[in-house]
């Protein structure tokens, strides 16, 4: 990469992450307005209660989870963005680079999803199991924020392994089958992966994330070999 094509990237770059502050500013504004009501929705799943230990854990709490709600909610304008700033980098054509796009957004919000709808509920309840007449739980709202967040946005971030190696196929960086060959690194990989995006260090929690990844991982490389059968009819 020459220099002129390296400034231009780096300004591209630019111009979108100050666009991608000024979105995910104002939707943590109105996040911050709506806390009781987001916190309220991730308590309703979980069914747990939380607590607050110092005075202004309460207030500091609600702007964490109104800027990671912002994050969320603001993704998408972010992806759009980078592709309406580095379209002209790739070799896709519109109609895939906006297929990337959408398929881009549904995925992470699909991962969010389900893991707001399925593994949060069963973490956090695996996690409690722990209790007794002794041991009792009293999960500080602070903890219980960051907790989630982490976990949503890793299930979100993961559920972009097919788009991820579809698109590297593309480039032909990676062919389908070599990922065949070198599965038993990529399942290693994935393990590893998981216990250190997970902010627990039980297997439960990681076993929830790390299968979904492999179930993934083996969609990613359905679609590259789909892509490399299209390719090669084409030729």
């Amino acid at each position: 990469m020459d220099r002129e094509k390296l400034v231009k990237t780096l300004n591209g770059l630019k111009r979108v992450i100050i666009k991608s502050l000024i979105v995910v500013a104002i939707f943590s504004t109105v996040c911050f307005i709506f806390y009781k009501d987001i916190l309220n929705l991730l308590l309703k799943t979980v069914k747990i209660k939380v607590y607050y230990f110092t005075f202004p854990e309460v207030f500091f709490s609600s702007v964490e989870l109104a800027l990671y709600a912002g994050l969320f909610f603001a993704l998408p304008f972010f992806i759009i963005l980078l592709w309406d700033e580095f379209k002209g980098m790739t070799s896709l054509k519109p109609v895939e680079g906006w297929l990337f796009v959408i398929f881009s957004i549904l995925l992470f919000y699909g991962g969010s999803l389900f893991c707001y709808a399925v593994v949060l509920r069963s973490g956090i309840t695996f996690l409690l199991s722990y209790e007794g007449n002794v041991l009792k739980a009293m999960i500080s709202v602070e903890k219980f924020i960051k907790f989630s967040a982490a976990m949503i946005f890793a299930f979100g971030i993961t559920f972009e392994v097919p788009i991820v190696l579809l698109a590297l196929n593309k480039k032909g960086i990676v062919k389908a089958q070599t990922l065949i060959k070198t599965r038993r690194y990529a399942i290693l990989f994935i393990t590893i992966a998981s216990a250190l995006i997970t902010p627990t260090p039980d297997v439960y929690n990681m076993m929830l994330l790390a299968l979904p990844t492999y179930i993934l991982y083996e969609i990613g490389i359905i679609l590259m070999r789909l892509n490399e059968r299209k390719k090669f009819h084409v030729e």
